[in-house]
C-alpha cells in the first residue's frame, strides 16, 4: 500500500508576516535612542544618555584649592597628600565638600596642622582655601588662560611653622 500524500500537504505552510508591527517597533527604538538629543535643557538619564559632561557648553569653570602663602605673598598649591591622601580627585572632592558644607575654615586648620613642622613647607606662613574661576576655552591654549578670572577666598589660617620657629629660638640662645 502506498502512502502518497497529496501535493498540497507537501507544500510549505503559508506565513502571514505583517511588516507594520516590526517597522513600528524599530522606529520606536530609534526614536527612544534619539529622544535625549532633543530635550532642552539636556537631561541625562539611564539607560539613554546624551553625555551632558561633554555636550553642555560651560562658560566658566570653578576649581577649589588650598593654597600656601609664603612671607613674600607667593602662592603655592598644596599637594593632595596634605589635604587628605595622595589621590587627586579625592582631595579635590574634600575641598569642594568643605566649601559647600561651610567647613572651609576647619579644612584650612587641619591642613595647617598637617604641614606644620614639615621642612618642605617651612616657608609657608598662611593657608587659603580658594575657589578659582577659569575660562576653559583659553586654559589649555594660552598661558594667560591659566590665570584665574576670579578668586574667592573661602578661609584663611596661619601655619604654626615649628621648623622656622625652632631655628629662630635656637639662634636666640645665649
Amino acid at each position: 500500500m502506498s502512502t502518497s500524500q497529496p501535493a498540497a500537504a507537501l507544500a510549505r505552510p503559508t506565513r502571514t508576516f505583517h511588516r507594520a508591527p516590526a517597522l513600528l517597533v524599530g522606529l520606536a527604538v530609534i526614536a527612544a535612542t534619539l529622544w535625549p538629543m532633543f530635550r532642552d535643557p539636556p537631561k541625562d538619564s539611564f539607560p539613554l544618555s546624551n553625555y551632558p559632561m561633554f555636550s553642555t557648553v560651560r562658560a566658566t569653570s570653578w576649581i577649589h584649592v588650598v593654597m600656601g602663602v609664603d612671607a613674600e605673598g607667593g602662592l603655592r598649591p598644596m599637594p593632595p597628600r596634605t589635604i587628605g591622601n595622595a589621590e587627586v580627585m579625592q582631595a579635590a572632592q574634600t575641598v569642594r565638600k568643605a566649601i559647600r558644607g561651610k567647613r572651609a575654615d576647619q579644612l584650612c586648620t587641619r591642613v595647617a596642622e598637617t604641614i606644620a613642622g614639615d621642612p618642605d613647607y617651612a616657608q609657608i606662613v598662611r593657608l587659603e582655601v580658594q575657589s578659582r574661576q577659569f575660562d576653559p576655552h583659553t586654559y589649555f591654549v594660552d598661558a594667560a588662560g591659566r590665570e584665574p578670572l576670579r578668586v574667592r577666598v573661602r578661609a584663611r589660617c596661619e601655619v604654626a611653622n615649628m621648623a622656622s620657629s625652632a631655628g629662630a629660638s635656637a639662634g636666640a640662645r645665649p
